[in-house]
C-alpha cells in the first residue's frame, strides 16, 4: 500500500507538473500574442505617421512653390504664405481623425501657423495666441538642417493652453525639418486614442496589456486611475510599477527584447519598445523608450491552482482507493492459494521430518551410547589413576625417608670417605631426590585431578593450582606438536569457592577444541590462556589464531551433537557440556567470537563463590 501511495503522490505530482507548465505555456502564448499584436498596431502606426508628416511636409513644399513663394525670410514676407499654409494644413488634417494639431515653427522656436482639429473642427489660432516653442523636447530634437528624416517625440498627454486635454488624449508628434526658401520645423501632433484602445481591447482571457514609460509610470494600465500618473503626479511614487512590483521593475530595467517572468502567482510577459525603432541604429540619436508589460490574473490563477489540486487529489484519491481495492483483492486470493498450498507442503514436510527425526534421533541415541561408554571408561581410568596414585604414593614416600636417613649418615660419616667419594655420593643422593620429588609432584597432580573430577561439592581452591595441573597434562600432547604454542597468563592469588573438577574440565574441552578443530596437522599457532578477576567474578579467556568457526556453525556451536568432526568421530557434547556447566552450575556466562582465517576467542564470566541451594544439593 506505501508503494502504491508512493507511485499515486508521484504521478500526481507529475501530473501537477504537467498541467501547470501547459497553462504557463498557455499564458506565455498568449501574453507572447497580446505584445506582438499591440507591439505590431504601435509599430505599424508610428510608420503611418512619419509617412503622413513627410507627405505633409512635401505638399506644402509643392504649394508654396506652386505660389511662388518669395525669396526672402517668411516672416518679413508677409502673411500671404500663412494663409497658404495654414489652407493647406487645414485640408490635411480633415485627411486623417489621428491629427489634432500641425503647426510651423520657425528654426527659433517661435510658433508661425498653427491649426487645431477636434472631432472633426478645423480650426486657426490666432497670431496672438501663438506660443515659444523653443524649450520643447521635439523642437530641440528636430532633424537637423539637410536630414530627410522625421523624428518622433515621447508619448505624453495632449496640452492645450497649459492644461491638459480631457478625456486624456495620448499624443506623439511626428516632427521633420523644411528646408528651402522658407525653413522651418513642421510639427503634426496626433492623437492615440483609438490606439490606446485597440491596445485595451487586447486584454483578455486572464492576461492584462499595461504600458511604462521610461521611469515606470503607467500610461495604459488595467487600473484606470494608475494610468499618467507621470504627467499628473511625477512625485507620487505610487503611480510607478516600482512601488508595487520593485521585482519586476529591477527585471524590466535588465531586459532587452521580449522576456518572461513568474512571479506573485502570475506570469508578466515584458518587452522593451523604442518608439521610432528605425532611428534606433542611427549614432547618437535618443529614441524614446516605452515597456510592454503582458500580466497573467493572479487570482483567476490561484483559482486555477487551486482547482486543478482538488481535482488531482480527488482522482489521485480515488484511483488509489480503486487501485488498492484491486490488489488486496489479488493479494487474498494470493494468500488463499499459498495457504492451501501451505497445507499440503506442511502434511509433506510432516512425512519427511518424522522420518528424519526418527533417523535423527536414532543417530543420538547411537552417539549418547558411545559417549556413555567413553564416560565410564574415563570413570574407570580415573579410579584406577587415583588407587595407583595413592598406591605408589606409599612406597615413594618410604624411598623419600630413606633417602633422608641415607644423606643424614653420609654427612655424619664424610670424615671417613675421601673428599672425592663423598662428593659424588651426595650428588646422587640430589639426583635421586629431585628425581623422587618429580614422581612425587606427578602422583599428586593426577590424585588431585581425579578428586576433583569425582568430588560433587564445592571446594576452596586457587584457580592457578587447576591451570597448572591441567597443563601438566598435556606436556606429552604439546611435544608432539611443536608448532603449536601456549601462553599462560594467570595470577596465583586467584581464590575461588566452587567447583575445581568441573573448572578443569572445561579448560579441556576448550584447549582440546582449539587443538582438535581450531588447528590442523602441521598448523603453527598460538593458544592465549588469560584470566582476572573483575569484582566477584572470574573472567577467563582463551585464545587461538586458528582457523575460525564460520558463520552458520557458530549459530549452533553450543547445541548438542553439533560438531564438524564428525568423520572423526566427534560427539558434538563437549562445547554443549561447558555451556551448561557455566550457566547452569555455576551461574555465569559464556560467548564466542571467532572469524574464519583470523580466530577464535571463548570469554568465561563465573562468580568467584558458588551459592548451592539444597534444591540444587
Amino acid at each position: 500500500m506505501s508503494a502504491i501511495a508512493v507511485f499515486i503522490s508521484v504521478l500526481s505530482f507529475g501530473s501537477y507538473r504537467y498541467f501547470l507548465d501547459n497553462k504557463i505555456s498557455q499564458l506565455a502564448w498568449t501574453e507572447s500574442e497580446v505584445l506582438s499584436r499591440s507591439a505590431s498596431a504601435f509599430s505599424r502606426e508610428i510608420g503611418h505617421i512619419k509617412r503622413v508628416t513627410l507627405l505633409l511636409r512635401n505638399s506644402v513644399n509643392a504649394r508654396l512653390i506652386s505660389q511662388q513663394a518669395p525669396a526672402s525670410d517668411p516672416i518679413e514676407s508677409g502673411d500671404d504664405w500663412k494663409v497658404r499654409v495654414a489652407d493647406e494644413f487645414s485640408r490635411f488634417a480633415q485627411t486623417s481623425r489621428l491629427i489634432s494639431q500641425v503647426r510651423w515653427i520657425a528654426p527659433n522656436g517661435q510658433e508661425l501657423v498653427r491649426i487645431n482639429a477636434q472631432d472633426g473642427v478645423i480650426t486657426r489660432v490666432s497670431e496672438s495666441q501663438l506660443q515659444d516653442k523653443s524649450d520643447r523636447g521635439y523642437v530641440k530634437n528636430a532633424p537637423r538642417v539637410g536630414d530627410n528624416t522625421v523624428y518622433i517625440s515621447s508619448l505624453d498627454l495632449n496640452i492645450e493652453n497649459q492644461e491638459i486635454v480631457r478625456p486624456f488624449q495620448p499624443t506623439v508628434r511626428g516632427v521633420v525639418r523644411i528646408d528651402g526658401n522658407m525653413p522651418g520645423i513642421l510639427v503634426v501632433n496626433y492623437d492615440l486614442t483609438k490606439l490606446f484602445e485597440l491596445m485595451r481591447s487586447f486584454s483578455g482571457d486572464g492576461v492584462n496589456l499595461e504600458i511604462l514609460d521610461a521611469n515606470g509610470f503607467w500610461m495604459l494600465s488595467s487600473n484606470k486611475s494608475l494610468e499618467w500618473g507621470g504627467i499628473l503626479y511625477p512625485q507620487d511614487a505610487r503611480f510607478n510599477i516600482a512601488t508595487h512590483f520593485p521585482e519586476i521593475w529591477q527585471e524590466i530595467n535588465a531586459i532587452d527584447g521580449l522576456e518572461r517572468i513568474f512571479d506573485d502567482n502570475r506570469l508578466w510577459g515584458l518587452l522593451k519598445l523604442h518608439i521610432d525603432e528605425e532611428e534606433v541604429v542611427k549614432e547618437g540619436t535618443k529614441v524614446p523608450l516605452l515597456y510592454f508589460v503582458a500580466q497573467s490574473h493572479a487570482e483567476v490563477f490561484a483559482l486555477w491552482q487551486r482547482t486543478m489540486l482538488a481535482t488531482i487529489v480527488v482522482i489521485a484519491s480515488i484511483s488509489f482507493l480503486m487501485i488498492a481495492w484491486l490488489v488486496w483483492r489479488q493479494i487474498v486470493a494470493q494468500f488463499e492459494t499459498y495457504r492451501l498450498l501451505k497445507l499440503v507442503q506442511q502434511e509433506k514436510e510432516q512425512a519427511e521430518l518424522a522420518n528424519q527425526q526418527l533417523r535423527l534421533t536414532n543417530s543420538r541415541l547411537v552417539d549418547l551410547q558411545d559417549e556413555l561408554v567413553e564416560t565410564s571408561k574415563l570413570s574407570s581410568l580415573g579410579l584406577m589413576v587415583a588407587g595407583l596414585a595413592h598406591e605408589m604414593h606409599t612406597p615413594l614416600g618410604g624411598v623419600r625417608m630413606a633417602l633422608s636417613s641415607c644423606k643424614i649418615w653420609l654427612d655424619k660419616e664424610s670424615d671417613l670417605l675421601s673428599k672425592k667419594a663423598a662428593e659424588g655420593m651426595n650428588n646422587s643422593l640430589s639426583i635421586a631426590e629431585k628425581n623422587l620429588l618429580r614422581a612425587l609432584e606427578v602422583v599428586s597432580s593426577f590424585k588431585r585431578i581425579v578428586s576433583d573430577r569425582m568430588a560433587q561439592e564445592t571446594q576452596t581452591f586457587f584457580f592457578h593450582n587447576v591451570v597448572s595441573d591441567i597443563m601438566f597434562t598435556y606436556k606429552p600432547v604439546l611435544k608432539k606438536r611443536p608448532e603449536i604454542k601456549v601462553h599462560i597468563d594467570v595470577p596465583q592469588n586467584i581464590k575461588m569457592l566452587g567447583f575445581p573438577g568441573i573448572m578443569s574440565q572445561i579448560l579441556q574441552n576448550l584447549i582440546d577444541n582449539a587443538l582438535d578443530h581450531g588447528f590442523q596437522r602441521l598448523d603453527k599457532g598460538l593458544i592465549t590462556l588469560t584470566a582476572k578477576q573483575d569484582a566477584d567474578n572470574l573472567v577467563l579467556m582463551l585464545k587461538d589464531n586458528g582457523r575460525g568457526i564460520s558463520p552458520e556453525m557458530k549459530k549452533r556451536i553450543f547445541d548438542p551433537f553439533a560438531t564438524t568432526g564428525r568423520t572423526n568421530k566427534h560427539t558434538g557434547l563437549g562445547l554443549h557440556l561447558v555451556s551448561q556447566w557455566v550457566s547452569v552450575l555455576m551461574k555465569g556466562h559464556i560467548d564466542v567470537e571467532s572469524e574464519v582465517g583470523v580466530g577464535t576467542t571463548f570469554t568465561l564470566t563465573v562468580p568467584l563463590e558458588q551459592k548451592i541451594t539444597e534444591e540444587e544439593n
